[in-house]
């Protein structure tokens, strides 16, 4: 099984919560189905792209508020739907060379669990780990401490 997921998929984008919380839901159920059909033999693989040359930004893809709320000029939301316009048929990303690798790991005997596409997710990706380790090194001793019950 192949699932078509995004980079949104593992780091929320201001501007785009909603997509980013779909994307979050197909790469959780990619992975779930990927352990819960191994038994069977089936595969299941979340593709990850970042911003391909597509009409994936243009009207006829993707619709945006016809009005904004002023209080979000000049805030992260807003500089993401401000690169639309900017970005639409200027991405990147080569959908034919993306597809082309899609089908060449599909084709293998071993899938990856994610399929990351595009030099912006690799660099999104490396972002987002080191978020984690930020994250999880001040807390990592208490966050572990919460799975032992102690003894009174």
């Amino acid at each position: 099984m192949v699932h078509i997921g995004s980079r949104s998929g593992f780091e929320g984008e201001p501007g785009v919560s909603l997509y980013s919380a779909s994307k979050f839901a197909v790469a959780g159920i990619s992975e779930a189905l990927s352990a819960e059909m191994a038994p069977f033999g089936i595969q299941s693989m979340v593709v990850e792209p970042g911003v391909f040359r597509t009409d994936f930004l243009d009207a006829s893809s993707l619709s945006v508020a016809a009005h904004r709320i002023t209080d979000y000029d000049d805030t992260p939301a807003h500089v993401t739907l401000d690169w639309i316009d900017q970005a639409n048929h200027a991405q990147l990303g080569d959908p034919v060379k993306g597809a082309a690798l899609i089908v060449e790991v599909a084709s293998t005997e071993k899938l990856p669990t994610h399929l990351y596409l595009g030099r912006d997710t690799i660099e999104r990706l490396e972002v987002k780990y080191q978020q984690v380790q930020d994250d999880l090194a001040p807390w990592r001793e208490k966050s572990a401490a919460t799975a032992h019950h102690d003894a009174a």
